[in-house]
């Protein structure tokens, strides 16, 4: 399946994504707190590269991405997205 994510940063932590998968195109909002990075364990992570992966992370999960996403929330709800967002950014980084 073709796809790929576009963030880009509005503001600290606030970020429009466009997401591709086949033939559609979605728009999402993607925000996360001040504090996030460093709570998770993630300070060295750049927020971009965070955000399109925490998206693709969720489109392989679920055939439909909510409009607006809050990571902290996302993490709060459910323990395993935030071990496969830390596995996928360690992965990302070491090939």
């Amino acid at each position: 399946m073709e796809q790929w994510i576009e963030a880009r940063e509005m503001r600290e932590g606030t970020y429009a994504v466009v997401m591709h998968r086949t033939q559609r195109t979605t728009h999402h909002l993607v925000v996360y707190s001040a504090t996030f990075l460093a709570r998770m364990g993630l300070s060295d992570a750049d927020g971009r590269r965070l955000v399109e992966t925490a998206v693709g992370l969720l489109a392989e999960r679920e055939d439909e991405v909510e409009h607006d996403l809050d990571l902290d929330w996302m993490v709060h709800e459910d323990a395993d997205f935030l071990i496969a967002l830390r596995e996928r950014l360690v992965e990302s980084t070491t090939v």
